[in-house]
Order: C-alpha cells, then structure tokens, then sequence
C-alpha cells in the first residue's frame, strides 16, 4: 500500500510553489487519513524510482491485475512512497520562490501508535533509516527499495554490528538509467559520459561544447541528496572521468529525481537535461517495461492534478530519453546505465523460522522475495508478481537472491 500525505500540503512541481500547512498527524475526535502499518504488516520505505513498482505489487494496477494485498492475507506488504504527493512531486514551504526553494521535509507514520517522521527520499535516506532502526525482533523498517547497488557502501557491516548477520539483496529486475532532455530540446541526439562529466562540473557551459547546434546556455539538473539515482550518475561520471570523483559546479540546478516538471518548469525548458529512470518515464507513457510479462496499456500513468474525482485526463511527461545507442559527438558511446532495482532487508529476517501468514510456514521475506531452494516462488518472482513490475515499466525477465548475506 501506498501513504501519501493527502490532507498536508499542495503540491505543484518539482520547481513550482506549494501552499503548506501543519496537520495533526491524528485529530482528537478523528482517525488518521492514511491506514497505519500494524505490528504484523512488513513496511518498505526508500526509493523514489520503485515506489510504484512496489506500489502495483502491493495493490494491483489500474488495468486491473491484482497485487498481494488484495488476495485476501491477513498481513499486507505496505511501501511507504518516498514522496509526498502520488505524482512523485517534491514539496515546498509558503514563500518559496524558484530562486529560493524551501523544502517542506514531509513526514509520515510508519506504524500505528508512533509519532510522524521524516519521510525517507531515496535508497540512501532508506538504508539509512533501516540501519537506524536496530531492533533484531519486530522491527519498525522491514525493507528498503534501492536503484542503487548495496554491496561494498558499509551498509553490510552495520547490519553485522546490529546482529542481523548482514543484508540479503533481492534483484527484482532493471531499467535504463538515461538523460532526459525536453521534447523540444537544443541538446545534440546524445550525451557521453565525458561529456556529461564536463556539463556537470560546468566546463562545457553551451550545446554548441557538445556537439549542439545551439549556443545556449546548458541548464544541468542533478537529484536530491539521498537519491539512488544521483549516486549512481555521480559513479558513472567518476568512472568516466578517471576514477576522480567529480565537483558539481555551480550551474547545477538540485530537484526531486524522476519528475519531468524540473525539465519543462526549467527557466530554458530546451536546455535542461537531468539523469531520468526509464522505468518512470515507461509509466508515465503508459508503456511496459517488458511486454513478454506485462501489456503495454498506452495510457499514462499520472493524471492531471488540477482536477477533482473522478479526475482528469492523463498527463503527457513533455520529456525524452536523449540516445542511449550509438556514440555521441566525441566519439565515445552515449550514456546509459543498465542497473539493477533492489530490495535490501536484513539477513536474520531472510532465515527467519517464524512464520508470517496464520497457518503458513515461510517468513515474510520468503512469502515475498526470496525463498533460495523453496518449493514456493515469492510472490514478487511469481508471473503475477512480474507482471505488475512490467506495468510499472520495469523488466523483471532478471531476477536473483543472495545465498551468503552482503556483510561489507
């Protein structure tokens, strides 16, 4: 299930303004306007680029194909969104100006009877809040979605000082990581990895340094600390750049990941570009991430905001993925990230004895992902399962699960 803060704010886009205000997370003659995770429900938190993924697997699609929850068990999976708002849109305080944003910070509740908090945004945030989360029995995170890798970053090793042996890390399948460009754009057909590496420390300031045809001024836009994917376009301009670490110069513009409004809402919408997940962009066109596994519907899936139940019409994103084939001006090949799409959790809870449904015999991490050797295939490796990541634009034809737990 998804929570989104419905009640909290207004939100508009990723470089739009937003009309905020403090709501009680619950009202003295009220209930919460979200359901509330109970001790026994497994809860996700994490990335941005898979909440919908999870989502769908959770509840089902709007073509109609049924997620987990709906098949009657007496304990639900429940993916708490990283953003606020469930057309992936960031939100900002009462007289934020585009020069001068002023982060809301949302909050959620993760369980039933505890105080609200700061919604993780993004693999990183997500691990970090896990990993914060020490409890070995009935802890308040069960799992966090990841776009980025999880081996070799330290999180194995805090999970071993926590006792939980170390981090399973469920590959549920994978996308292109590419550049977004506007659909009217002055960027060349493709971008290298060289070349972006010098668009982003704001070397190569003009299209015309890259193969453009265009003397304008290049308007490069990186996500949100905590992002899975700003960290793993920061490690493939490294790697493109040497193995140096790259500085982000000062024309780099911040916003939330994903979100097609940081291009167009751009003061140059035909001259911002900004690291974008396939997967999303499918969804917001109403494609399947891998048609062998799920249909190809042809209707996006965000709607307009602006109107009232029972809605709008579907909105297009007004952006393209710039090539990920073929070289780009300097000869060397554009750049895309074919990247695998995580879910981490601790190690003990993949071994675990104890079972999760009443009268079943797995654990929950062996109902869902996981379940090496089983008779039983996990739902998320089910044809069920991987027809709901194809509708959410992912391809889930790769799937695999550790059989030693990450402990670096």
């Amino acid at each position: 299930m998804s929570a989104g803060l419905t009640a909290a704010c207004t939100v508009l886009g990723a470089l739009a303004l937003s009309v905020s205000g403090a709501v009680p997370a619950q009202a003295a003659q009220g209930a919460p306007a979200d359901y509330q995770p109970n001790s026994s429900d497994i809860v996700g938190v994490g990335s941005d680029t898979l909440q919908f993924i999870l989502d769908f697997g959770a509840d089902g699609d709007p073509s109609g194909d049924a997620g987990f929850n709906t098949a009657g068990n007496a304990f639900k999976i429940i993916s708490l969104d990283a953003t606020a708002d469930e057309n992936a849109r960031f939100s900002y305080l009462n007289n934020s100006t585009n020069a001068a944003l002023k982060p809301q910070n949302p909050t959620v509740v993760i369980r039933a009877q505890t105080f609200p908090i700061l919604r993780p945004n993004g693999s990183g945030s997500g691990m970090n809040a896990m990993l914060a989360d020490t409890a070995i029995t009935d802890p308040t995170i069960n799992f966090v979605r990841s776009s980025g890798t999880v081996t070799g970053k330290g999180f194995g090793a805090t999970a071993v000082s926590h006792g939980w042996q170390g981090i399973q890390d469920f590959v549920l399948g994978h996308e292109n990581l590419g550049v977004a460009a506007a659909a009217t754009t002055n960027a060349p057909a493709g971008l290298s990895a060289k070349q972006l590496v010098a668009i982003y420390q704001c070397t190569s300031t003009t299209w015309t340094q890259v193969g453009g045809s265009s003397g304008n001024t290049i308007i490069p836009i990186i996500p949100q600390a905590g992002s899975g994917t700003r960290n793993t376009f920061l490690a493939d301009l490294q790697a493109a750049n040497g193995g140096v670490a790259i500085t982000l110069g000062g024309c780099v513009i911040t916003s939330e990941e994903n979100d097609p409004t940081a291009i167009t809402g751009a003061s140059s919408p035909a001259d911002a570009i900004a690291p974008f997940s396939g997967s999303r962009l499918n969804l917001w066109s109403g494609l399947s991430g891998n048609t062998t596994f799920g249909g190809s519907p042809g209707v996006g899936y965000f709607h307009d905001p602006t109107v009232a139940y029972p809605g709008g019409a579907a909105l297009t994103p007004g952006v393209k993925m710039l090539a990920t084939t073929g070289n780009a001006s300097d000869g060397t090949p554009n750049y895309v990230d074919n990247r695998a799409l995580h879910i981490a959790y601790r190690w003990i809870d993949q071994i675990s004895t104890t079972p999760w449904q009443p009268g079943g015999t797995l654990n929950w991490a062996q109902v869902l992902f996981c379940n090496p050797g089983g008779a039983v295939t996990p739902f998320f490796q089910t044809a069920e399962g991987k027809l709901l990541i194809a509708e959410a634009g992912a391809d889930p034809s790769s799937q695999s699960c550790l059989t030693a737990p990450i402990t670096n």
